[in-house]
């Protein structure tokens, strides 16, 4: 599961790593049709995603009234050079 969540934001992610967590979840169906974050234990993607401790979430207010919207990044991103190998427990 840890990958394919770390190879959908990866998919998703702009310049920086971050990925519109939106993007991500159509990503994974498109991957594994029968993904359910409610397998995990998790009824959101986005809880599922901050229970792994593996990604930094940040949660934007675009304004205008409209919803938050919540991105992704892989903490191995250092955001100005490639990403850092961390090894897999």
């Amino acid at each position: 599961m840890v990958n394919l969540l770390r190879q959908a934001v990866e998919a998703a992610s702009d310049d920086d790593g971050w990925a519109h967590l939106a993007n991500v979840g159509h990503i994974i169906t498109k991957q594994r049709s029968d993904f359910d974050s409610r397998t995990y234990g998790y009824t959101k993607l986005s809880d599922l995603f901050a229970a792994t401790t593996l990604f930094e979430m940040d949660r934007r207010t675009p304004g205008g009234g409209k919803t938050t919207v919540i991105y992704a990044r892989d903490k191995r991103h250092t955001g100005n050079g490639p990403k850092q190998a961390m090894s897999e427990e």
